[in-house]
């Protein structure tokens, strides 16, 4: 599949007259807890000519592409990835910590990791998962619910917790996010993240009381202390500079 995936970007780049400058697995794969079914959500970052930037109609700045074969492809000009990382933006702080990368070109995930920690906002982060938390919260009330859906729920609100605890952006990767969890739910979620790995999207679990108990009492803390975080001022001349330099 990744030999796959390589050809398709290779493709996209001649077709679509672009520089991939990078290209990772997002979603369950990349955050470390996908089912036997889960697509491949491949997405990347690309740049266009110089000369296309000073048009009077602007092009546009993501490509999406139909999902064949459980592959998901999406694309993000530069220029939005900047734009979005000034406002602190999840996304992108996600993707460039992706452990699955399918293309980097010229050290580039260096350099951009480099620069993006001066666009985090503590809040802002942690708003975003906390959102995510409570649209599928209604989900550990039912009898059973799926367990991808239990899992979006806990890597989301302890990447929330982590935003909120070290003041930093939260590690993609579920394992990185453990360090976070009381030891009696860990052993819980570790067993349920094998069983993830067996079973399709659709299967259904009832959720266990220490996991009810634990999401909904750390739910009730962040949503408290998230208003306690400070906002950020970013920088707008930085991502300015560092467009230019790439473009170069």
């Amino acid at each position: 599949m990744k030999a796959q995936i390589i050809k398709k970007l290779m493709e996209i780049e001649a077709s679509e007259g672009i520089s991939i400058l990078f290209a990772c697995e997002s979603g369950s794969r990349g955050w470390g807890f996908p089912s036997i079914d889960s697509d491949y959500d491949v997405r990347f970052f690309y740049v266009r000519k110089t000369e296309d930037y000073t048009r009077l109609f602007p092009l546009a700045t993501e490509m999406r592409f139909p999902i064949i074969d459980d592959l998901d492809m999406v694309g993000w000009d530069l220029f939005k990835v900047l734009t979005l990382l000034y406002k602190s933006n999840v996304s992108p702080f996600e993707w460039i910590q992706s452990p699955v990368v399918y293309y980097e070109f010229n050290g580039f995930k260096t350099s951009f990791r480099t620069m993006i920690g001066n666009y985090f906002d503590a809040r802002r982060h942690a708003h975003h998962y906390l959102g995510i938390v409570r649209s599928k919260i209604e989900d550990l009330q039912r009898e059973t619910m799926k367990l991808k859906s239990l899992f979006y729920i806990l890597r989301s609100l302890l990447a929330a917790d982590w935003n909120i605890t070290y003041r930093s952006y939260a590690p993609m990767t579920l394992a990185e996010l453990f360090v976070l969890l009381p030891d009696v739910v860990k052993i819980e979620v570790l067993e349920l993240q094998l069983l993830k790995s067996q079973v399709d999207e659709g299967f259904k679990y009832n959720c266990s009381a220490p996991i009810r108990n634990y999401i909904e009492t750390r739910l009730i803390d962040l949503e408290h202390q998230v208003k306690q975080a400070p906002v950020s001022v970013s920088d707008k001349e930085g991502l300015e500079n560092y467009f230019k330099t790439v473009l170069r």
